[in-house]
């Protein structure tokens, strides 16, 4: 296992990448290089051709055990990761994200479960195996770039290949093309500290991928740039990951970054993952109060079930009855429940009686220019809504509208379940 870290400051970065993916740039012509040993065996040259997820774990358990008492940070967690699949844990601290990633680094001893990588169990608490870092055919890259001061940018890369004995020769050309990969090569005589703090991250990326052994795990690796490197990297990092075809494990608390970033993504609470799915379907299929609550913007209004009908609901709310999508399980009538709905699937102004499902009169209160979109807040009776809309004209404060809610777009959720 390799530990690389990525950038730790946000410094403007001109490093003009070479590899292709969402940016358009061309590729190197030349594959990464394999660099078979015994102790450290090459993965497939193309990791998505493997059908067998790169990683499984089955009912993970992690409980740190202090004076005050125990603390379970994961409850019996399961999650598969494909190979080459991008898989982002998402959650607010303390939600046991960067635990579950520690423990398949092997870093952290869970309590009980087992973990599996590559067909080879590293860890059953059954069958009390647990396997050190280095002999599980992985590498990470933390918060923290993590790289050695006094070597050089191609002494950094090469460095893991040199620990597990490859020779001189071939673990300078591996570092080579990894460089080349991350579009460093011209960077190969310099120390971290002449780079910035993109460069530096590229480093300790092609670091991370030089071994060749298919499965990278991310921790917060872009939380200490800037917006606009931050941006650029994502897009690198997505175009790098599709030429290579490594399975990439990613924790962030970036909601933003998670969506651009993921084949899949991980919400998780308090020590156990609340949903799995695509980013578009976490992010307009809740399964739960609490994934619709904490992933993006989202209107929630109390209500009472008043009626349930052929695939929607009737609910009775301070702002008037709203026809919603039906919950699956059905709720009773009767029940407490909250009404989520998403500000840009809200449409503003509209009040032709043809649809007249959801058609509420509120007033702007004020207006949030955002560039591409405008954030209004509306009051509608005594409850506030987000409405976004884009371009036009500013409707001043003050202004009465209609807000039209759409009964597709509508979620409804136990109120006692978060």
């Amino acid at each position: 296992m390799l530990v690389a870290g990525m950038g730790r400051n946000g410094e403007n970065d001109d490093t003009n990448p070479g590899f292709t993916g969402a940016t358009g740039r061309a590729a190197p012509s030349h594959p990464m290089p394999s660099h078979p040993t015994p102790s450290h065996p090459t993965p497939d040259a193309n990791a998505r051709d493997r059908p067998e997820p790169r990683v499984v774990v089955r009912d993970l358990t992690k409980i740190y055990r202090t004076r005050r008492g125990d603390h379970v940070a994961l409850d019996r967690v399961s999650i598969e990761i494909g190979a080459g699949e991008f898989v982002v844990l998402l959650g607010p601290s303390g939600c046991g994200k960067t635990t579950l990633l520690r423990c398949i680094a092997g870093l952290e001893e869970p309590d009980a479960g087992e973990i599996v990588i590559n067909g080879k169990v590293v860890y059953s608490a059954e069958r009390r195996i647990f396997l050190p870092p280095e002999k599980r055919q992985l590498n990470m890259v933390f918060q923290s770039y993590a790289l050695w001061p006094h070597l050089s940018v191609l002494e950094n890369v090469a460095y893991p290949l040199r620990n597990i004995g490859t020779q001189g020769a071939k673990a300078v050309e591996a570092a080579r093309a990894a460089l080349d990969l991350v579009g460093l090569d011209q960077f190969v005589a310099a120390y971290p500290g002449q780079l910035s703090g993109g460069q530096q991250q590229r480093v300790a990326l092609a670091r991370a991928i030089v071994s060749n052994d298919g499965l990278v795990l991310f921790d917060e690796p872009l939380s200490n740039l800037d917006a606009k490197v931050r941006d650029r990297l994502r897009i690198e990092l997505l175009g790098l990951q599709e030429r290579i075809g490594f399975s990439a494990v990613y924790v962030t608390h970036d909601q933003m970054e998670a969506l651009a970033l993921a084949d899949r993504i991980a919400v998780m609470g308090i020590g156990r993952i609340e949903q799995v799915g695509t980013p578009r379907e976490i992010y307009d299929l809740p399964s739960t109060r609490y994934v619709a609550d904490f992933v993006g913007q989202a209107n929630e209004i109390a209500g009472r079930v008043a009626s349930v009908g052929s695939g929607t609901v009737q609910v009775e709310t301070a702002i008037g009855t709203l026809t919603c999508q039906a919950p699956d399980p059905a709720l009773a009538t009767g029940a407490a429940v909250g009404v989520l709905f998403r500000p840009e699937h809200c449409a503003l102004g509209r009040t032709d009686a043809a649809d007249a499902d959801n058609l509420l009169s509120g007033v702007v209160e004020r207006s949030l220019y955002l560039g591409p979109i405008v954030q209004y807040v509306i009051r509608c009776h005594d409850e506030t809504l987000i409405v976004s809309a884009s371009g036009g004209a500013l409707i001043e404060s003050g202004t009465g509208v209609s807000v039209r809610l759409p009964v597709a777009r509508t979620r409804v959720f136990p109120r006692e379940a978060r």
